[in-house]
């Protein structure tokens, strides 16, 4: 059982850990509880957090250390307090304008830099009395205690209570608002919206009642209504003091509730009243007298103000709840009528409006004389008060049946019953995400002329009604946390909300974006919509603690304050790719930051300001995000840290291509992630970039066991039908088809696009992505009319989407592969305009050394040879070779650069220097070894294997093909037989050593692989001719040897100019048998 807070305080070192914002995990949850009950224990950690956060002695600071003494000649209040300035700091807080002072103290607005928030702060002084000024002293603290244990969404919060010497100072929330009585009279209302407000107030006047606490002056004037129509009640026990004392408050301040400039003002009992007492006779007020307050009063045992007093408590009882409940219906009965109730006397409370006489009894009974013929409760009165206003209500409610009569009472529910703990408000979205901004969105969308329009909206509305529903929830849950469970200190709940209040910008900035979004932008705008910060990040609350507070002086303060919003500006427009405009926004907060040295916001708003430069493929992204890091470490915001080192990775493993220091980024990330406790969006990221990196470098075996953590991580946060699995999906795909898992990677890609298009609909740039990939691995599986349909509705979506040739790098790349397709089928010259279409297009928009020029590059090689032009190839492969040495310079390294080498080797071997050959394959093996790239080693061994025998080399040949037997089945798996070509050369292999069974297996299941392809005519020439050969040597199958080097003819005969057979060699073997 834990230790009671006054007999167990917290030792001298752990307040010091606390202070330096490093405390254990388990020091940080036993604080957490400790301090909410442990006043000692706060003002000491208040004390270290001063000596912490004080800065070097500045002669021009506004603030001065305040010494609540009299000095000579100072200013001083009605209460004898001296008048202190605008900017003086006492203890923690910041006194901002004064709201009002009186006989006992003083109210100011404040600001607390702790928790960035504007404050009321009450100062009561204790007068001399019998029992001493320290009696009262203490006196007056235990009431503010009292006061403090209230928590309720219908009573102003005491946020923390204590002393300064002689005074007792309460730090209250500073609500913006007016008092309930000034609320009524400021328009005429009809009755039942009276009673909902004094219903809410009377559920803080219960739940008061609840925690022991007795209000002793409920009136209109301790009710405050907010701008949003909410009744919080205010003031609780501090009318009980022994002596009183004048009190002067300036009419119509703000008080706890205003921001306004106030002029103090003699003799004015204000709304809000903290407390203090204006001594002499009980004065009345005329009914509705404008701007004037009954003053409250205190006798010997009397407290409360004149006219809400209960009988017995003016006898000399003790004021309970049952003198609050006898308050109340003073109130509520001068809401509805406009006046108090008249006395027995003058003929009883009479009913002169049109409020129902159940109402009205209610009413009369709750002011009966003597106590116990009142309600047993306010918890009884305000059921009942409910139930007989509204009691078609509590009918419909009893019998309720099922359709649209049940769903109009529960729209009447909402509307009328008091506001229950942390209900959802829908008004703090109102203008951020609502009707009308939905609609506004629909038709801002369709007048883009953009296909799709309308499912795209549908698309991005319901996204965004998800993330508005749980940003409720996230609200109320961190409500709940400290106002219903009572286990979450206020502080903490204030670091969430801070939280949320910055997602709800976000959320803002966004729909503004939308709003004025392009065909692009509409194509895009259902993954936009998915793009904004999590909502999870709001409850890590060890996250949210760890960075460094911002500055405590409120100008400046209020400068990052600002920068924040201008931030959650550019986060939006990073989130809807409009890149170049996240960079313009996003430098300004950065050169902000850096004037203000707050690391914490540098951090992130180079964070925004890098990771848009990361997409816009700009040089300056690695620099941008380095200093994010640094900034955040500085700030201890490791979260963002950790950010700004993925997104590293990000740039190093696929745009740039630089894996050792890709490699690099992810072991800082990890270390990072497993400092600060964890992240699972952050992890999830960090193991999609390191698989990218990895598939981009062709190392799927080392890719796939990351890429199943990734989907099993991922299933588990947003579910297994979320659009947010897609891109570990494809890159599945991917790693998968580089695997020679063709199939399985069919599986994915088609799982990919069920996804997307029921999420986004078919109009979307991921699903016309997904039919890129898929046609990838039907090329892979030899499909390749499938791969060409695939190719071309990817392009055709593409380009309805974003018009003809848009976007450059997709619609490029589309052309490149429908390009491949048809080399691969024998159209070369359809072929050999399509790459060239293509090359000139990314050497246009893409630096030397891109792979995309030097992969297109590679495919035009492959058609001049095919069409016997070698030395326009040679002239190409030296390109290709020259922007590898560009891209190598720089560090970057993919496997497309060892193609060129490749292609050297074929065109050495057709023009008969199998010497050159087999050097150009060594040095496109040793590329690929030195990169780890082992889906494309197998290919290339299988080059090297070829040129090897062709140079007559046929043991080594023979030892290579094996090793790339290995690699492929250490890939695709031990099960799974190798692609044709690599058949075919190991059975070509074996035919040339002389081992013809072992060369009719080989060539046998890799022409039984051909043929259940689209294989280009010429390849199934030779390989047919080459079991031809093995069935000959084996002697075996003659007939099956005659009519494969019949068809093998055939293939050959329409040629103008064959490359790989002879005519002349396919009729000498049907001659000879």
């Amino acid at each position: 059982m834990p230790e009671s807070p006054s007999t167990s305080h917290l030792e001298e070192v752990e307040l010091l850990d606390l202070a330096d914002g490093i405390p254990s995990q388990t020091l940080r949850a036993r604080a957490e509880v400790h301090l909410d009950a442990c006043a000692t224990c706060r003002e000491a950690l208040a004390d270290f957090l001063r000596i912490r956060a004080a800065p070097a002695p500045d002669v021009h600071a506004a603030r001065t250390e305040v010494v609540l003494t009299e000095a000579p000649g100072a200013r001083l209040s009605a209460s004898g307090m001296p008048l202190l300035a605008q900017g003086t700091l006492l203890g923690r807080y910041v006194l901002l304008e004064r709201l009002g002072s009186g006989g006992m103290g003083v109210v100011h607005a404040a600001y607390d830099p702790s928790l960035d928030r504007r404050i009321g702060l009450k100062l009561l002084r204790a007068l001399p009395s019998a029992g001493g000024s320290q009696g009262m002293t203490e006196r007056l603290l235990r009431e503010a205690q009292a006061a403090a244990r209230t928590r309720h969404p219908h009573v102003v919060t005491v946020h923390d209570v204590g002393t300064f010497g002689q005074v007792v100072f309460i730090a209250m929330e500073l609500v913006d608002g007016g008092n309930l009585r000034e609320h009524l009279r400021a328009q005429a209302r009809p009755w039942r919206d009276v009673v909902r407000l004094y219903l809410q107030a009377g559920r803080g006047l219960a739940a008061a009642h609840a925690a022991g606490v007795v209000h002793r002056d409920f009136k209109p004037d301790n009710v405050l209504v907010d701008k949003e129509g909410r009744a919080r009640v205010t003031d609780f026990g501090l009318a009980r003091v022994e002596s009183g004392a004048g009190v002067s408050e300036s009419a119509g301040a703000p008080a706890l509730l205003g921001t306004g400039d106030v002029t103090p003002r003699p003799q004015a009992v204000v709304a809000g009243t903290p407390g203090i007492i204006t001594p002499g006779r009980l004065g009345t007020a005329s009914a509705g007298t404008p701007g004037h307050i009954a003053p409250r009063v205190l006798g010997t045992a009397v407290a409360g103000t004149p006219g809400y007093i209960a009988p017995e408590v003016l006898a000399g009882a003790p004021a309970d709840a049952r003198s609050d409940q006898y308050a109340f219906c003073v109130s509520l009965y001068e809401g509805l009528h406009g006046q108090k109730p008249p006395s027995l006397e003058q003929g009883g409370p009479t009913n002169r409006a049109a409020v129902p006489r159940a109402v009205h009894a209610l009413i009369i009974r709750g002011l009966s004389p003597e106590p116990g013929a009142r309600h047993p409760s306010m918890t009884a009165l305000l059921d009942a008060l409910e139930r007989a206003a509204f009691p078609v209500l509590s009918k419909k409610v009893a019998v309720a049946g099922v359709g649209a009569g049940l769903l109009a009472v529960a729209a009447t529910v909402f509307a009328v019953m008091s506001t229950p703990p942390c209900a959802a408000d829908p008004l703090r979205l109102v203008g951020v995400w609502d009707a009308d901004r939905k609609a506004a969105l629909l038709k801002a969308f369709q007048a883009t002329g953009a296909p799709g329009a309308v499912a795209a909206h549908e698309a991005a509305a319901r996204a965004l009604d998800a993330y508005a529903a749980a940003w409720h929830d996230s609200r109320r849950q961190a409500c709940e946390a400290t106002r219903g469970r009572g286990n979450q200190s206020e502080a903490v709940m204030d670091l969430r909300m801070g939280c949320l209040e910055r997602r709800r910008r976000e959320l803002g900035a966004l729909t503004d974006v939308l709003l004025t979004a392009d065909r692009d932008g509409v194509a895009s705008a259902p993954e936009t919509a998915q793009a904004l910060s999590p909502l999870s990040r709001c409850a890590d609350v060890e996250a949210l603690s760890q960075p460094v507070p911002p500055p405590d002086r409120p100008e400046v303060a209020a400068r990052v304050k600002a920068a924040y919003a201008r931030l959650d500006e550019a986060r939006a427009r990073l989130s809807a790719d409009r890149w170049q405009e996240a960079v313009d926004r996003a430098g300004p907060v950065v050169t902000e930051a850096e004037a203000l040295g707050y690391k914490p916001l540098l951090g992130e708003a180079l964070l925004v300001e890098g990771e848009a430069r990361a997409f816009l493929r700009d040089e300056a992204a690695t620099t941008t995000l380095r200093r994010a890091m640094l900034a955040s470490l500085a700030g201890r915001d490791d979260l963002h840290a950790t950010e700004a080192v993925v997104h590293q990775l990000y740039i190093d493993g696929e745009v740039a291509q630089r894996p050792e220091q890709a490699k690099l980024h992810a072991e800082e990330a990890r270390a990072l992630l497993e400092r600060s406790g964890g992240n699972p969006d952050l992890e999830a990221q960090l193991l999609v970039y390191q698989a990218s990196s990895l598939v981009q470098q062709g190392r799927p075996g080392d890719a796939l066991p990351l890429l199943q953590q990734v989907l099993s991580l991922q299933e588990r946060l947003y579910g297994r039908d979320s659009p947010r699995l897609a891109r570990g999906l494809l890159l599945m795909a991917s790693a998968l088809r580089q695997a020679g898992r063709g199939e399985e990677a069919l599986v994915h890609n088609r799982r990919t696009q069920t996804l997307l298009e029921a999420a986004y609909g078919p109009d979307h740039p991921k699903v016309a992505m997904v039919l890129n990939n898929r046609g990838s691995t039907l090329v892979e599986l030899r499909r390749y009319t499938e791969a060409r349909d695939s190719f071309q509705e990817s392009l055709h979506r593409y380009e309805r989407m974003y018009g003809p040739g848009q976007p450059v790098r997709y619609a490029t790349g589309l052309r490149a592969n429908l390009g491949a397709v048809a080399f691969t089928l024998g159209h070369y010259d359809e072929s050999e305009r399509l790459q060239r279409e293509a090359l000139a297009m990314y050497q246009k928009h893409f630096p030397p050394g891109s792979a995309y020029r030097v992969r297109t590059g590679n495919n035009l090689t492959l058609v001049l040879i095919n069409q016997g032009r070698m030395q326009e190839a040679l002239k190409l492969i030296e390109q290709m070779e020259a922007e590898r040495e560009a891209a190598t310079a720089d560090g970057r390294r993919d496997p497309v650069f060892a193609q060129p080498p490749l292609n050297a080797t074929e065109v050495h071997l057709r023009m008969g220097h199998p010497d050159l050959a087999v050097a150009s394959a060594k040095r496109a093996v040793a590329l690929l070894r030195e990169m780890g790239a082992e889906a494309d080693l197998s290919y290339a061994l299988r080059n090297l294997a070829g040129a090897l025998s062709r140079a007559g080399q046929l043991s080594e040949g023979w030892r290579v093909a094996q090793e790339a037997l290995s690699v492929h089945h250490k890939l695709a798996g031990a099960d799974v037989p190798p692609l044709p070509e690599l058949g075919q050369t190991l059975g070509e292999l074996a035919l040339e050593r002389g081992d013809a069974e072992g060369a009719c297996r080989w060539l046998g299941a890799a022409l039984t692989q051909w043929e259940a392809t689209e294989a280009p005519p010429l390849e199934l020439a030779v390989i047919r001719y080459s079991l031809a050969r093995a069935l000959r040597q084996a002697h075996r199958e003659p007939e099956r040897a005659r009519a494969l080097v019949t068809a093998a003819r055939d293939a050959v005969l329409p040629t103008a100019e064959p490359r790989l057979l002879k005519v002349s060699e396919l009729d000498a073997f049907l001659r000879e048998h």
